[in-house]
This record gives structure tokens, C-alpha cells and sequence, in this order.
């Protein structure tokens, strides 16, 4: 099920009926998220963006939140699933919700179990061709800011690595 969120017509909620009324409650917390949100690009996505991700950190949500048609992804849930998979060196217990992160990044693929088969199981290598070298729009705050904790954690292993 999609909603559009009450507050702002940029904004929808997919999930079912209850975990859409606890992202409701999340977004009403945020004070300004009734104020128009652009199609393209514009320094209130960015913005907007963050303060749903900072949201999602303070309340258990399960929806999807979209703003503009794209996801916005919460942070604590991909880094800890970011750690988890690094410290396996393995992607076969990837989740779904990582998975559509990595698609942000990577070739679309028939189905994770086929994007885990191309990587051959090895997280090592799937950092190396993908997360290493990822870029996104500049309105993708909030994946930004998940990337660059990717980062410096895999760089002070890589420097630790090297000591």
C-alpha cells in the first residue's frame, strides 16, 4: 500500500496500514514538512531529506518514505547492516533494504540472490566495485551521508590494515 503523506504531496508512504501510521506520526515531528518540495533538485530536498533520515532515527519506522519517488534510507539501519556484512566478508544474509541501497549504485540485476552470485558471495569484492567508487545525486543527502561513514570506516580499516 502507497500513501501520500497528508503534509506534503512529495512525500508518500509504502508499507501497510500500521507501519504507514507510525511513518505518519514520524514525518508530523518534523516541524517544517509541509513546506513545498520542488521536483528537481533545490536545497529543501536536502534538507528535507536529512531531517527524515534524523527522524527515522529517533522513531521505529518500517515504511518506505519516498520524497520525490525516491527512497529515503535510514542510517543507523544500513550502516549496522554495512558492518555486519564486512565483518562476514559474506553478502549472502544481505537484506532486502540493503539490497535496494547497493541499486542505487550498481546494475540492476534479476534478483539479490543473482547480485550475491555475480559478487561471488564476497562482500570484499562487491565494496571494491561498487561502494568504493559510488556516487549519487547531490539532492541524495541522505545517502550521502551514509556513504561517507562507509567510507571512513572501510579506509580506517584498509589504514589499520596497512600499519
Amino acid at each position: 500500500m502507497v500513501k501520500e503523506y497528508s503534509r506534503n504531496k512529495s512525500v508518500r508512504i509504502s508499507g501497510g496500514k500500521k507501519e504507514i501510521d507510525a511513518a505518519e506520526k514520524m514525518l508530523d515531528s518534523i516541524s517544517d514538512i509541509d513546506e513545498e518540495i520542488p521536483q528537481f533538485y533545490t536545497k529543501r530536498e536536502g534538507d528535507v531529506r536529512l531531517q527524515i533520515q534524523d527522524a527515522m532515527e529517533k522513531f521505529s519506522v518500517k515504511a518506505s518514505i519516498l520524497v520525490n519517488g525516491n527512497t529515503v534510507y535510514p542510517y543507523s539501519v544500513i550502516i549496522k547492516e554495512y558492518r555486519r556484512l564486512k565483518k562476514s566478508g559474506k553478502l549472502e544474509r544481505m537484506t532486502n533494504r540493503f539490497y535496494d541501497f547497493l541499486m542505487n549504485f550498481d546494475i540492476a540485476h534479476y534478483s539479490k540472490n543473482g547480485y550475491i552470485d555475480y559478487y561471488g558471495n564476497d562482500f570484499g569484492e562487491m565494496y571494491d566495485q561498487v561502494l568504493a567508487h559510488a556516487d549519487t545525486p547531490r539532492w541524495h543527502t541522505d545517502v550521502q551521508r551514509i556513504l561517507d561513514t562507509i567510507w571512513a570506516e572501510y579506509k580506517g580499516v584498509t589504514d589499520d590494515m596497512a600499519a
